[in-house]
């Protein structure tokens, strides 16, 4: 049943193979896949052919081009005209010039340094106590004259001290006058006491003659003698009196002594309640406030001289050196400090007036110290500001100075003869802000009178021709055949004049010495 329904469900227009079929069909594909694999080899080489064949063209089209091409041009150059060459014709630059001068030259050395106080005072009470008054100008950054009373402070208990002191030197003083009144008396009666005496032994003298004769008892005599023992005795105690009394006045005396300096230590304590500016200047520092209680360990008040005031700087090595070994000696030297606020510079006169003691090892040089010179001037320096100090330098003897623009190489600079440059070689001895200062090397060095090229050029070599601001320029023949020269870059003068060229090295600091 299973057969019968497959063979219902085939589509009539399907023909049903049996096996013969099969083996017939197998057949012809393999006959047609034979029949196309003999064929595409043939098709393949004849499209390889056309493409060789293709290229071979365009490169005989392009070797062809090329050479039409090459031939034309070749033509077109033989046929045109040689033009006429033109003559070679030098530069001129316009420069300027220095005439040079051989003179004794001073540079000077840029430093840094700061201001300080020369002169300054932190005043503590002497004596300890209540503010009772405060000047009113005492205020930091006011000015005090010598003499102005700062600061009082209450002065009861030391006016106390002052009336005790007295009391206890007038007693003292009261009894040494009692002292003189008794030892007045002794020696009264010690004068007394002595005659006394004298009469008793010349009564004794006279009793001692009778009883020798018979006329006295010797009972009489034992009297007289008596007597005389009894006035000796009297002078004796007057004359120890007279010494414990001088004694006693001793001591008084050194109790008045004592009570004397007593009095005056405490007028110094009442003095010393009042506080004076020991000199005029500029108050740093205000402590003091009514109905402070104050010790002798209080600073109330801090004074500088704003007319004493000075500026510390370090000199290199190098720079010490120089200085210390010229024939113009270091300390007393002229200096000027500049003080920059904000955009506006101030000049101050100063002189140095000491050199550190020590090498300052961790500033690598010698510590100097230039006295600021007091004038009336606009703005008053202060105390703590960050300065720049010009310091001359040692003198160079028959040097020239000249423009840094006008050395080049650090080795020499040009001058100007018959309108040409002439290289002349040098010796850089310092530098003076934006100037060195040279001497001449060689047997033709430089003298005085020499134009030295200032305008910087980098062109400048041996035999350019230059000429000045103004000046004509020359006319050559020859093969110029008379033509005027140009100047440089359509009559500028070249790198403009006295410029640096772009790319020129300038200094770090243009006042710094070389040497330092």
């Amino acid at each position: 049943m299973l057969e019968k329904s497959n063979s219902e469900n085939v589509p009539e227009n399907v023909v049903e193979l049996d096996q013969p079929n099969i083996t017939r069909l197998k057949d012809e594909i393999d006959a047609d896949a034979q029949t196309a694999s003999d064929q595409k080899p043939q098709r393949s080489w004849g499209r390889r052919f056309v493409a060789f064949a293709r290229s071979i063209f365009q490169l005989v089209l392009m070797v062809g081009v090329l050479a039409g091409a090459y031939t034309i041009m070749d033509r077109m150059v033989s046929s045109r005209e040689e033009p006429a060459k033109r003559p070679f014709r030098q530069a001129t630059f316009t420069v300027e010039s220095l005439e040079a001068v051989q003179t004794a030259h001073r540079p000077s050395i840029l430093v840094y340094g700061q201001v300080e106080t020369a002169r300054d005072v932190e005043l503590r009470p002497l004596v300890s106590g209540e503010i009772i008054a405060v000047n009113e100008n005492l205020t930091a950054g006011m000015r005090v004259e010598k003499g102005d009373l700062l600061v009082s402070i209450d002065p009861f208990n030391y006016e106390g001290a002052i009336r005790e002191a007295k009391a206890n030197l007038m007693q003292v003083q009261a009894t040494v006058r009692e002292i003189d009144a008794r030892l007045a008396s002794e020696n009264d009666q010690l004068i007394s006491a002595q005659d006394q005496l004298e009469l008793a032994r010349a009564d004794l003298e006279r009793a001692q003659s009778l009883a020798a004769s018979g006329t006295l008892t010797n009972k009489q005599v034992d009297d007289r003698v008596l007597v005389v023992s009894q006035r000796s005795q009297s002078v004796s105690q007057r004359r120890n009196n007279i010494i414990i009394n001088e004694a006693q006045k001793e001591q008084q005396l050194a109790n008045i002594e004592r009570l004397e300096w007593k009095l005056s230590e405490a007028e110094r304590q009442l003095e010393n309640t009042k506080l004076y500016a020991p000199f005029g200047g500029i108050v740093s520092n205000a402590n003091a406030e009514p109905g402070r209680s104050v010790g002798s360990n209080d600073v109330l008040v801090s004074i500088y001289d704003n007319q004493q005031l000075e500026s510390r700087f370090t000199l290199t090595n190098a720079q010490y050196g120089r200085m210390a070994t010229d024939s113009d000696p270091l300390i007393g030297r002229e200096v000027e400090i500049i003080w920059t606020i904000g955009t506006v510079s101030y000049s101050y006169k100063g002189e140095i007036d000491r050199i550190g003691a020590t090498v300052a090892a961790e500033r690598g040089g010698v510590e100097v110290v230039a006295r600021i010179k007091p004038e009336d001037h606009a703005v008053q320096i202060r105390p703590g500001a960050f300065v720049e100090i010009l310091v001359p330098d040692r003198a160079y003897n028959d040097a020239i100075k000249v423009p840094e623009t006008s050395v080049y190489d650090q080795s020499h600079v040009f001058i100007i003869q018959e309108g040409q440059l002439v290289r002349k070689d040098i010796e850089i001895l310092a530098f003076d802000g934006s100037n060195a200062i040279i001497k001449g090397n060689g047997d033709a060095a430089l003298k005085t009178g020499d134009k030295i090229l200032t305008t910087r050029l980098t062109e400048a070599t041996e035999g350019v021709r230059v000429r000045a601001p103004g000046q004509a320029e020359p006319r050559r023949g020859g093969a110029n055949g008379g033509a005027n020269t140009r100047e440089n870059a359509g009559g500028q003068r070249p790198n403009g004049e006295g410029g640096r060229p772009g790319g020129e090295r300038r200094r770090p600091n243009a006042n710094t010495n070389s040497g330092g």
